[in-house]
């Protein structure tokens, strides 16, 4: 009984500190994803490497520890993947290939106000991303019939950790919610999928590819004040 009416004591704390000091914030953010394979990669001559435009979608909580810094925890969808180009081709000339992963994140905030309500912030944390429904190991053909090139695909894991930093332009609404223009880099820790580039007679060339899910976002972030979901009460008088 005692740890019943302790966590919901607790409980109640966190919504009146949630609501009364509004310095808890919901929102969402979206926007655009480049992503490709790492620049350290040897192409074969007549191949080069694109970027591959995708694009994404998260649930944000946010947290103000005080006017500049705040906790950020998010989930949501990415899409990225990537683009290998044939030069020597004038047509179906590229493979692209789409990801689809479940993410979570969990970073900082950093705000320098400028103005009345405008500020730049910065971010930083890490990221992890769950690839959804790709098989271990796919093949990849440039088109159906008369194949020039193709790639092997090797699926290394399901989960990629990533750290992030970010850079934002943004304001605050006289209600006390906040918007914000943001670019923000995903760098992968480790390498998610090695791939093999088979190309000439009979597929007798190759040469090796990894990939490891980074990419750079560009989207629009806004954030609720909890403040604002609060009911306020009204006194009619005769």
């Amino acid at each position: 009984m005692k740890s019943f009416l302790l966590s919901v004591a607790l409980f109640l704390g966190f919504m009146n500190m949630g609501y009364s000091q509004s310095r808890w914030m919901i929102g969402s953010s979206a926007g655009v994803g480049f992503s490709k394979t790492p620049g350290s990669d040897t192409l074969a001559n007549q191949f080069s490497t694109r970027n591959r435009l995708g694009g994404y979608g998260n649930l944000q909580l946010s947290y103000d520890l005080n006017r500049a810094t705040s906790l950020l925890v998010g989930v949501g969808y990415l899409n990225a993947g990537y683009k290998i180009n044939n030069d020597t081709m004038a047509y179906n000339t590229s493979i692209n290939k789409g990801m689809h992963y479940f993410t979570g994140s969990l970073g900082m905030a950093l705000r320098q106000q400028f103005g009345k309500s405008n500020y730049i912030s910065e971010k930083f944390g890490f990221s992890v991303n769950y690839e959804l429904g790709n098989n271990t190991l796919d093949t990849m053909n440039n088109q159906e019939t008369s194949t020039r090139f193709r790639i092997i695909q090797e699926q290394q894991k399901t989960f990629n950790a990533l750290g992030f930093v970010g850079v934002a332009f943004g304001g605050n609404t006289e209600g006390g919610n906040r918007y914000e223009f943001h670019l923000t880099y995903y760098q992968p820790l480790s390498t998610t999928h090695n791939m093999r580039v088979q190309h000439s007679e009979f597929f007798s060339g190759e040469f090796p590819l990894t990939y490891r899910a980074g990419n750079l976002q560009i989207g629009i972030n806004y954030y609720f004040n909890f403040g604002n979901f609060q009911k306020t009460e009204e006194y009619f008088y005769d």
